[in-house]
Order: structure tokens, then sequence, then C-alpha cells
């Protein structure tokens, strides 16, 4: 190991690049500190010192009488930039996955139908899957796109491994382009709270999307419940043009004319 920093963070360091390679993952324990120190032939003293830096960056939590584990990173959702779940998560250096739960052509409920500009009925590809990012269940999304213009989606791709929005795009020209975003906060249901594994009545965050294609065309309607202890949402906020400043008024003449 390099003299140029004190042994602990050197020791920091290793453990951290661990961590982001993916040798350590969310969840997991850290070797002992006797193991530790016989790794790198430090003090348990310097051993320690290196988890409580760890610590102090949020890489790792310290559990009383338990040890100390890897902490899961919260995921950074720009609520600037229109990304897939797919394409956001490698952005990211995070490892995508989903669980297909549904898959088939539905008829459109008043809602969708009114979000996607289509008649009650029309059919619509519905498409929902379990969201995770490091293994870890993180979303429930149910994605609901116009047939019309996607004759035969689903057919295309595996949707439990491909990127929606990458398929959209070869086989179909459409570039996703600008979206129209809410998020509200809830407590997890007890039908959304199991496969998310979290506790009824734990803090969520509902999700709603209609997202339009570079032609300014409505293709794609998304609910979305999110954990609410996996994500934070990222604005960038400009100031506005401050009013121009009123012109002083007039001033009123000091004698008769």
């Amino acid at each position: 190991m390099s003299d140029t920093l004190p042994k602990y963070r050197l020791i920091a360091d290793r453990l951290a690049g661990d961590i982001a390679a993916g040798r350590l993952k969310a969840g997991d324990q850290i070797p002992p500190e006797r193991s530790i120190a016989e790794t790198y032939g430090a003090s348990r003293m310097t051993v320690r010192q290196a988890l409580r830096h760890l610590a102090e960056r949020g890489i790792v939590q310290a559990r009383a009488g338990a040890g100390t584990f890897v902490e899961a990173r919260p995921i950074q959702q720009e609520l600037s930039t229109l990304t897939g779940f797919t394409e956001e998560m490698e952005r990211q250096g995070r490892r995508a996955e989903s669980i297909l739960v549904e898959a088939a052509p539905a008829a459109a409920e008043a809602e969708t139908a009114q979000a996607l500009s289509l008649a009650p009925g029309d059919e619509v590809w519905r498409i929902s899957r379990i969201r995770l990012a490091d293994g870890a269940p993180v979303a429930l999304e149910t994605t609901e796109i116009a047939a019309g213009v996607t004759p035969g989606l689903l057919d295309r791709a595996d949707f439990a491994r491909a990127s929606l929005y990458a398929t959209l795009r070869a086989g179909y020209g459409i570039h996703p382009a600008t979206a129209e975003q809410t998020l509200a906060a809830a407590a997890a249901e007890p039908s959304t709270a199991l496969p998310l594994r979290l506790a009824p009545g734990a803090p969520v965050l509902r999700l709603t999307r209609l997202t339009r294609d570079a032609e300014g065309r409505v293709f794609e309607y998304v609910r979305s419940v999110y954990r609410g202890d996996a994500f934070v949402m990222k604005a960038r906020l400009d100031l506005a043009d401050p009013a121009p400043p009123r012109p002083p008024a007039p001033s009123q003449p000091t004698g008769a004319a």
C-alpha cells in the first residue's frame, strides 16, 4: 500500500472499492475487525478508524451488537431529465433488473384513455414490472402504451430484460422527449408493500408520468410506486427573472401654470 495516505484511509479506500465493484453489496456485513486487521497488517484501532471514516461518508452503518454493514445508497432521481429506469440505473453504475408481473393487451380504463387521448376501451399494451436496483426491489411500475402506434410491441422483446425506451426507438422510431410527471407521498398498501419488502403503511412515493415523443405526441402513461427510503429526488431550480423595477412616479408641479 502507498505511504501517501494514513493507513486507516488506505484500508477505507480498499473497502470502498470492494463496495463500488459489487464485491460487497448493500446489506452485506463487513468482515470482522480482526480479519481486516490481519489482511492489511494493521491494528484493530486503525481498522476501527477506517470503518468510522466510511460511516461518516455514508458508505457503511455500524449496528450495535451486530457489526458493520454496507449501507444502501439512495437512487438519485433527476427530475429535470427524462430517462428509462434501465438507462438511469446504468448511468449511476447500478445493476438494473425487472421481474415481469404482466405484459398483455388490455382495454384502456377511463384514466388511461384520457391521458393517452383514446376512447375508453381502446387497446393498450400494459406492462407491469417490479424494478430492482442491485438486486433489491425499489419500485412497482405499470406502463401503458397506445397499441395503435406500436403494433406487435409485446412480441419484440422480453421486458423483464429489455429497455422499453430502447425498443420503442429501435422498433418504431419513437423517441421519448418530454414528460409531465407528478409525485405524491403515500403509505404502502398491503398489495404493494409485500413485493417491495415493506411493512404496510411504510412511506412510499406515487408517481404518474405522461410521456410525449419528439413530435409532441402522447404515447405512454406510467403509474409507479417507489420505496420512500430508496430514492432521493433532485431538481435544478433557476430563479425566475425578477419583475422589472417600476419607473419613478412623475414629479408633481410646485406651482400653478
